[in-house]
């Protein structure tokens, strides 16, 4: 069997896979580490692949930063992720996305006072953490294709 493509292309300003504009003045650098985490963190694995070939066939693992609330010197930062197959179907309406069944509870991750290293440090641990537990699911919903 190939290897499970997992789609990690955030260019298109349209549909970003990685979003973090509620973090403000780092969220370009929050989306890139996202990026890079998804990366590293498929790179461990055996069968699956980020390198994007003309049948690629796989999942796309979007991730967004979707609530950030500051209370004295900590704020926290809440994540939710979605898994999709890839590429996207064509449908009765056009092209659409078919979303793959998850049940996590959205991550969270405290930081103390204002420091963008200690953000970036918990946002490569909960990427990790999802990409991890996303695998299975893959795994499975891919063998029923």
């Amino acid at each position: 069997m190939p290897k499970i493509f997992v789609n990690t292309d955030n260019s298109n300003a349209m549909s970003k896979i990685y979003k973090a504009t509620k973090v403000g003045k780092s969220a370009a650098a929050v989306e890139k580490k996202m990026q890079e985490e998804v990366v590293a963190a498929l790179g461990k694995t055996a069968d699956f692949t980020t390198d994007k070939s003309e049948s690629s066939k796989g999942y796309t693992i979007r991730i967004e930063v979707i609530k950030v609330e500051t209370v004295g010197p900590k704020t926290t930062y809440t994540f939710r992720s979605s898994i999709v197959r890839y590429p996207s179907t064509a449908g009765q309406g056009g092209k659409g996305e078919e979303m793959v069944s998850t049940t996590s509870k959205d991550p969270t991750i405290t930081v103390q006072g204002a420091s963008e290293a200690m953000l970036l440090d918990g946002v490569e641990s909960v990427t990790e953490n999802i990409v991890n537990k996303s695998l299975g699911g893959m795994r499975v919903d891919m063998a029923r294709r």
